[in-house]
């Protein structure tokens, strides 16, 4: 099994440095062509099935991606971290051994916590693995979705607030 992971395109809380938890805005122009940009490169990875975020920004960076040419599949379990209450908050007022502290599944009052996702991750990665163990997937979702990946195929990375995937970046992950 590949999975290609890709994170959702520009939003105004990125360039504003901002929690953007569920709301459901869309794509800033620089994000409609960052999604746009990857259409190739989405043509040559030959992929077999899609899973992607039901949240606004990231069915947009699929549709354009992939040229709105494959059947999506929207689940849950991709969706970005319920921040609640610290949704637009400044990047720079959370304390990031909290916001990625692995055993806590609520932290700041109310908002999600990493644990929770990384759980939701997991299950994700689990039900596909034991469905679709011969298919090459893209995924497409959520910064902190992507660190949850990208910590389930590196458990012995201590440090998940430093790992960064970028708006519209490809990562491969081989199981």
């Amino acid at each position: 099994m590949i999975l290609y992971v890709m994170r959702h395109g520009e939003v105004k809380a990125n360039l504003k440095n901002q929690i953007n938890g569920r709301n459901n805005h869309g794509l800033t122009m620089k994000g409609k062509k960052q999604a746009k940009n990857n259409q190739q490169i989405i043509v040559n990875l030959k992929i077999d099935m899609i899973f992607c975020s039901p949240l606004k920004r990231a069915i947009q960076t699929c549709k354009i991606a992939t040229k709105n040419k494959y059947k999506i599949i929207y689940d849950n379990r991709l969706l970005e971290r319920d921040s609640k209450n610290m949704q637009y908050k400044s990047i720079k007022e959370i304390n990031k051994d909290i916001w990625y502290n692995l055993s806590k599944d609520i932290v700041y009052d109310n908002s999600e916590g990493f644990k929770s996702i990384v759980n939701r991750v997991n299950d994700f990665i689990k039900n596909i693995k034991d469905n679709y163990d011969d298919k090459n997937i893209l995924i497409v979702t959520h910064g902190d979705v992507c660190k949850a990946i990208y910590l389930y195929f590196n458990p012995n990375n201590k440090n998940i607030a430093d790992f960064e995937h970028k708006n519209c970046e490809i990562i491969k992950y081989e199981y």
